[in-house]
């Protein structure tokens, strides 16, 4: 089965999650095709908005650890995870990118959304950084997030593994709307961007870049400090601990 299901509609892609057995985890087949989106949007001219959204009661549960740390993990010392190339991507791409979350947003899957440009939250929309309770550290989602929430609400929110439904996550700055009508508030939102064209959008974002500039290290830095506490031992423990 397909990690991502792609519509097309009248200017918009449509990046729809499709692995609700897994909670549409981040997967290394999930990141590939989440970057073939991307690819599809920004090859054809006529879109100008890539929505992702997702099928089930997830959005995205993040890195999937229900068996455990993976035999096998990135050397720390490597270029910028996949995970972390795809969110900067995000952020980065002349196409307007929307996340529409009518479910739970967990660990990483808070990050995904968040380096959407616009996140539309619906009635289901959970939102929580789980990451500390199993002694990890979201370096890689929180940068994000932090942008979006300021960096106190973000440490808190993470420290404290708070669990945000869709009005709180507006009042936090995690999603830009709230609706009981999730698509038709997604609709709503693409008659807005349908009034600005996609070098007006592109150029928008760009500025917006050059604006708020990161560091360009901090990518590596981040998959270093999330390999970092994934490789520990006590870690280990505390992840078998709550999958059992």
């Amino acid at each position: 089965m397909t990690a991502v299901t792609l519509t097309r509609v009248r200017g918009v892609i449509r990046a729809r999650l499709d692995q609700p057995e897994l909670r549409n985890a981040v997967t290394p087949q999930l990141l590939d095709t989440l970057h073939a989106a991307v690819d599809s949007a920004e090859a054809d001219p006529d879109c100008r908005v890539l929505v992702l959204s997702a099928r089930g009661d997830d959005f995205c549960a993040g890195t999937d650890l229900s068996d455990g740390v993976p035999v096998t993990v990135p050397d720390a010392e490597a270029e910028e995870l996949p995970y972390w190339r795809l969110l900067d991507r995000l952020t980065r791409t002349p196409v307007v990118t929307v996340a529409l979350v009518d479910g739970r947003a967990t660990a990483g899957g808070v990050g995904l959304a968040a380096a959407c440009d616009l996140v539309v939250a619906g009635p289901r929309a959970r939102f929580r950084l789980t990451e500390a309770l199993v002694g990890l550290v979201p370096a890689m989602a929180l940068p994000f997030v932090a942008r979006r929430t300021g960096e106190q609400r973000a440490f808190a929110a993470t420290l404290l593994a708070e669990d945000l439904d869709a009005a709180a996550a507006v009042d936090a700055g995690l999603a830009d709307t709230a609706a009981e009508d999730a698509e038709g508030a997604l609709r709503r939102v693409l008659v807005g961007l349908s009034r600005v064209d996609r070098d007006t959008a592109g150029a928008l974002k760009a500025y917006r870049t050059r604006l708020f500039p990161r560091d360009g290290r901090l990518g590596r830095d981040a998959g270093r400090a999330f390999l970092d506490r994934l490789t520990d031992p006590a870690v280990h423990r505390l992840i078998a601990e709550r999958a059992a």
